[in-house]
């Protein structure tokens, strides 16, 4: 049986190390390097903020991102985030992926699929957002457009 995640806006602060590992040490962002350095130079890097009792995510460059959190249910944890955009009336853009290592492909936990999951996630959400059409991730798989 998989872990029992749920998916939010925020974490609570005493996760912090947990959400520094996913978007800033994490081991399976080698496999998408090239894609996270052309997002940063484009639009700046990603940075964990305290919102009062809670962590968000914002992006230097970009006024009105938004994260999404995959947390263990059970811990309380942040074991996905997605960092993502409204580019324009019609496109939801993903900016930033992060997945803890035993969520990643190859790890003990990738049957989960939680970046299908976090991906799906955002689509739904984005289906009451007027106009939205199109999602699209600007690194990792080549499947980089999928109907919002």
């Amino acid at each position: 049986m998989g872990v029992p995640v749920t998916f939010t806006s925020k974490v609570a602060r005493e996760h912090r190390r947990a959400l520094e590992q996913l978007l800033f040490f994490n081991g399976c962002q080698q496999r998408v390097e090239r894609g996270i350095v052309e997002v940063i130079d484009r639009f700046g890097p990603p940075e964990i903020y305290a919102d009062g009792e809670l962590l968000r995510v914002r992006v230097s460059g970009l006024p009105d991102v938004q994260s999404l959190f995959a947390i263990d249910t059970v811990t309380g944890k942040p074991i996905g985030v997605a960092v993502y955009v409204r580019a324009d009336l019609e496109h939801i853009t993903v900016l930033h992926l992060g997945l803890g290592e035993k969520y990643c492909a190859g790890g003990e936990r990738q049957g989960l699929n939680l970046l299908l999951r976090l991906i799906r996630e955002i689509r739904r959400s984005s289906r009451r957002v007027k106009g939205v059409r199109r999602l699209r991730v600007l690194y990792g798989a080549q499947r980089q457009r999928a109907q919002a």
